[in-house]
């Protein structure tokens, strides 16, 4: 009997799910949509390390205990190592429970759970965990999730930083209406330094599929959002910057190895992109604005 394959890519990292019936039936996200990769036509005969494979497993039997040292837990899900220092991740509220096994160089794993009794048909098999399963996948190369809005334009990246409730989608929503605009995301953003350029990319983690792309652009400027702000626009340093970041940026802070290569890989952004405070005001030209910057 066929397979049921399903490729999510983000940012450069592609994560194939291999389900043993072909009758399985994944429902997902309409901004998931932008993101899936037609698997009849992609390459699986390259061995990148850019790729992740993950196996269905369908079974009643709990895998609970093989898990021996939480990680990190929150009311959503929940990070678990195994006796081979797998990690484990889970959503323990979601029906059927899955437990997301991947080996530490994020080039295999197993997602288990008794898909069976919900007759083969059920969300997204990681519905909730993908953003979490990417932001410590995206670590293993120093990079990160930044909690941002942003779009591209004439081949480069533009992106929004703040707290909830800053106007980050706001923003990106009122500047979609210029044609040669793409917005990457209203919520979420990609960094990564890939060919010695520091990149953008969309994701599919938001509310509005037409608010993200899967497009990546290098960055131009980043803009901290700061309704308060003395003046519109002010200039801020690259160490102000970084600071900035890691305060919202969606990133494994549970894992102490990774945290050194993530701040080191923001250090070198001083210097590959201009950063500013935004004080965004709506009905102004705030696009010239920025691009003027």
């Amino acid at each position: 009997m066929d397979k049921k394959i399903l490729i999510l890519s983000v940012a450069g990292l592609s994560l194939e799910i291999s389900a043993g019936r072909e009758e399985y039936s994944f429902d997902y996200s309409p901004c998931h949509l932008k993101f899936l990769e037609d698997h009849e036509s992609f390459d699986h005969s390259n061995s990148s390390p850019d790729r992740l494979y993950l196996e269905l497993e369908d079974t009643p039997i709990s895998p609970q205990s093989e898990l021996t040292r939480l990680q990190c837990q929150n009311e959503i899900w929940e990070l678990w190592r195994d006796k081979r220092e797998n990690f484990v991740f889970t959503q323990p509220k979601q029906e059927p429970q899955r437990w997301v096994f991947i080996e530490p160089e994020f080039e295999r794993g197993k997602i288990v759970g008794d898909f069976n009794a919900h007759q083969g048909s059920f969300e997204f098999p990681l519905q909730y965990l993908d953003i979490v399963i990417y932001s410590n996948w995206l670590a293993k190369y120093s990079d990160l999730i930044l909690h941002a809005s942003g779009f591209a334009l004439q081949g480069e990246g533009y992106c929004f930083l703040g707290d909830s409730g800053v106007g980050k989608s706001t923003l990106v929503r009122d500047l979609a209406k210029h044609e040669d605009l793409t917005v990457l995301g209203e919520d979420q953003i990609v960094l990564r330094k890939i060919d010695q350029k520091f990149m953008v990319f969309g994701t599919p983690w938001h509310e509005t599929a037409k608010m993200c792309s899967p497009m990546g652009v290098p960055l131009k400027k980043v803009f901290f959002l700061n309704r308060q702000a003395a003046l519109p626009l002010t200039s801020l340093s690259g160490d102000e910057a970084v600071v900035r970041i890691l305060q919202t940026a969606f990133y494994p802070i549970y894992r102490p190895e990774v945290i050194g290569g993530i701040i080191a890989r923001l250090g070198e952004l001083s210097g590959k992109a201009g950063f500013f405070e935004l004080a965004y005001e709506r009905g102004t030209d705030v696009l010239s604005e920025i691009l003027n910057a």
